[in-house]
């Protein structure tokens, strides 16, 4: 039997794997998947906010932007009350990858492979413990 954190760490790294192969025919890293899912839903987020939510230091962020800038997926804007504070958009073209059904089956398919074998309430159960374990780190190191 093995630690229960080392036991995380290897779901985690085949969740990572598995990520890394379902976006790459869309050629997108995980990472930068990581910033355009959080982007889908909740536009706008500034530099530091993507920082702190992906718990990634800030030029691993500002290298993984100028690539999706570079490519057309995200857009950088200055806030208008301070130059110095910049908020992130998900562009058009990005949106549209995201929306298509070939890349919502591929997100659909991961899911689904993730809980096979899992009931509808043994999944809803896991999502909870999820949340729960989660909650209960962050006593210990508040993000």
């Amino acid at each position: 039997m093995s630690h229960p954190t080392l036991a995380f760490k290897r779901a985690y790294l085949a969740l990572r794997r598995a990520l890394e192969h379902t976006v790459k025919p869309f050629d997108f890293t995980g990472a930068q998947f990581d910033v355009l899912q959080l982007l889908m839903h909740q536009d706008g987020l500034e530099h530091r906010d993507l920082q702190r939510q992906l718990s990634i230091a800030s030029p691993t962020l500002t290298n993984i932007l100028d690539v999706l800038e570079r490519e057309g997926h995200v857009e950088r804007r200055s806030e208008s009350s301070d130059a110095r504070i910049k908020t992130i958009h998900m562009s058009r073209k990005a949106r549209q990858m995201c929306a298509s059904d070939e890349f919502c089956d591929a997100g659909d398919a991961l899911v689904k492979q993730m809980f096979d074998g899992f009931t509808e309430e043994e999944r809803r159960r896991f999502l909870s413990a999820l949340a729960r374990i989660e909650s209960n780190l962050d006593k210990i190191a508040k993000p």
